[in-house]
């Protein structure tokens, strides 16, 4: 997620290398490791899965052919849509094992039991199941302008599950901590906190953040033995480098617009967002503010190809995309899936 206050995080913290990492936020963490997805500090309180099996019709014989009841098969519950998301066993390649999985997918059977567990709820308003193919299309559907993270995700990381939506004043924990109960059940997430934090998605920023003087990344020319002892600083960003970087972005056919953000701006926009937190802002100078250009895409554009070419720049620390940290929320929060950072936000080199 992007948001302003995360901008300027990352801002004051770019060349320590403060972006949210998605390696961090597992769907399915290991036991020893093991995380609430009710936990709002990650904002990641969900993983809405796959989309739809989408139930054929089903004629339940009751003697001649003629004498049939159809059952209609359940309303689909769009991507984004759900309350809560249950998630199945699965042995996804991008999916963690689970101590209650085993290490196993989901059998059929558990699949069948817990989708009639799930409707037979009292505090369950409507349900739909979710195959892996159903759900890999609209993987690819909603992160149809990433492409590095389309290619990343295959359509076998995907977990089965079901979406459903919760009746309007019903106790979600009762209803989780039911279902976590069953066998074949990975995990049972509230998507509501992420959806909302998913809505400013759109925005196409980058931020290329410049190297600063005694940095620490190696991308500024700082240099580390095996070890990690650090054997040279890095150098800040020259005048002649950051007036070559300025006319790069501003020739990106994919640009709209550019801004650039020296120090004291930088501070003071930081000094703004965070003037209820006087410890932080008495321990942050100006000087520790990493002077950087704000660059808005064109709606729809290629953003990797851009990125990598100015993450490979003199000068430059970091270029951060930042819907693409939102991405990887919404891989995670609708699909169970946490893409490789250096595959999914990283485009080249």
């Amino acid at each position: 997620m992007n948001s302003p206050v995360e901008e300027r995080l990352r801002a004051a913290l770019a060349e320590a290398g403060a972006s949210i990492d998605p390696d961090t936020l597992r769907p399915l963490p290991a036991p020893t490791r093991r995380r609430s997805w009710m936990d709002a500090r990650l904002l990641v309180v969900g993983v809405a899965v796959t989309a739809g099996v989408a139930a054929t019709a089903v004629g339940l014989s009751l003697g001649s052919g003629d004498d049939q009841i159809a059952v209609a098969e359940p309303a689909r519950i769009e991507p984004g849509k759900a309350d809560m998301t249950v998630f199945m066993c699965s042995t996804g390649a991008l999916v963690p094992e689970e101590a209650r999985c085993g290490g196993r997918d989901a059998t059929a059977e558990e699949v069948a039991a817990a989708e009639q567990a799930v409707r037979g709820l009292p505090q369950v308003e409507a349900a739909y199941t979710v195959d892996q193919q159903h759900a890999y299309d609209d993987f690819r559907a909603d992160l149809a302008l990433n492409q590095p993270m389309l290619d990343a995700v295959k359509v076998t990381d995907l977990p089965v599950s079901i979406r459903l939506t919760v009746k309007k004043g019903a106790d979600r924990r009762e209803v989780e901590k039911y279902l976590r109960a069953l066998p074949g059940i990975g995990e049972v997430a509230d998507n509501t906190a992420t959806e909302a934090v998913l809505e400013s998605r759109s925005e196409m920023r980058v931020n290329v953040f410049l190297c600063g003087k005694g940095s620490l990344l190696p991308s500024c020319g700082a240099k580390r033995k095996p070890d990690g002892t650090l054997v040279k600083e890095g150098k800040a960003a020259t005048r002649s480098q950051t007036i070559a970087l300025g006319k790069l972005i501003g020739d990106l056919p994919q640009v709209q617009s550019v801004t650039f953000e020296d120090q004291q701006a930088a501070y003071n926009n930081f000094s703004r967002e965070f003037a209820s937190n006087k410890a932080l802002l008495n321990a942050t100078k100006v000087s520790d503010m990493p002077e950087s250009f704000r660059v808005l895409l064109k709606p729809g554009s290629d953003w990797a190809t851009p990125v990598a070419t100015l993450r490979r720049q003199p000068g430059v620390a970091s270029a951060l995309y930042g819907p693409c940290q939102q991405d990887s929320m919404l891989a995670l929060s609708r699909y169970g899936v946490s893409p490789p950072k250096d595959k999914a936000c990283s485009p080249g080199s």
